[in-house]
């Protein structure tokens, strides 16, 4: 980078590192990690500013970033905050060891983060899942056991803050909706349970920066979300969490998904793929808590 070029914040462009010159950062990682790293073998998030890469040593390094000036130490150690917390009967890689150091030039702070290697590749490069994919009742049974599992732990994390929620609805929707949840409706979760982040055939969940307390339903909720340009799964993950997604926090979450879709549709000023479907849930759930106290 030219030293004359503002360096306050970093270039939109690192949002997807596969256009980025990393040549300095791989060779950091290298050296810090003590692994060669697999280029040919990359993997890039395309909006969230990330890269994978297998080792020499049959593992996994994820390199991330965040701005100097917008560091969240929770986010940033989720995943080696989870290996101290969750036991194995959630399935997830195995946390290792990691790096992390300052880059001036970029106005940026990377880690460098090793893994177990995932069993199967992720379900989707996105979050969302867009074509008929099959799920095996074996996955669909592994994962609702996995979420119990998590569920089951507690932690002072917080996965999805309740004044996000009260504040996204209410900007959506009126203020007609009581969006107040309940302590025994919170539960642990992954806090970012998409099919990017969930592998198959053989299940394994992903990227645990997220993780923390959130309403009961929170995880499913995001998934149904996720699956809404896919009709029949949306309506399999509704089947497989009805016990969670019926309960009145489990409502709301899926409420907040539907105003978030809005929210990025007014903004945008054009329709998303799922903005249809997001607005007839919405209708059907808004309906469902006023009637519902």
């Amino acid at each position: 980078m030219p030293p004359s070029q503002d360096t306050s914040t970093p270039p939109r462009s690192m949002d997807d590192l596969s256009s980025v010159d990393l040549d300095d950062v791989l060779h950091q990682a290298r050296t810090r990690l003590g692994r060669d790293l697999v280029g040919a073998a990359a993997h890039y998030g395309r909006v969230n500013g990330t890269a994978g890469f297998r080792t020499d040593a049959g593992t996994w390094v994820r390199l991330s970033w965040r701005r100097n000036t917008r560091l969240d130490p929770s986010a940033w150690l989720g995943t080696e905050a989870a290996a101290a917390a969750i036991s194995d009967s959630v399935p997830r890689p195995g946390w290792i060891a990691a790096a992390t150091w300052s880059d001036p030039d970029r106005g940026v702070v990377w880690r460098a983060e090793e893994t177990t290697l995932a069993p199967a590749p992720a379900l989707s490069t996105t979050g969302e899942i867009t074509t008929d994919t099959p799920l095996h009742g074996q996955w669909w049974n592994a994962l609702v056991t996995a979420l119990e599992a998590l569920a089951a732990h507690t932690t002072d994390r917080t996965a999805l803050d309740h004044a996000h929620l009260t504040r996204r609805i209410h900007e959506v929707y009126g203020t007609r909706i009581d969006s107040r949840i309940p302590d025994n409706e919170w539960a642990c979760a992954h806090g970012d349970l998409g099919y990017a982040n969930l592998t198959g055939p053989e299940l394994m969940l992903l990227d645990w920066e997220s993780w923390g307390m959130a309403p009961i339903g929170w995880d499913a909720a995001c998934l149904w979300s996720a699956s809404l340009r896919v009709p029949h799964i949306a309506d399999e993950v509704l089947q497989r969490f009805e016990a969670a997604l019926s309960t009145r926090s489990g409502r709301l979450c899926r409420l907040l998904l539907c105003a978030n879709v809005a929210h990025a549709t007014r903004r945008l000023g054009r329709e998303l793929p799922a903005t249809g479907a997001a607005a007839a849930a919405a209708e059907t759930l808004l309906d469902d808590l006023a009637r519902t106290p």
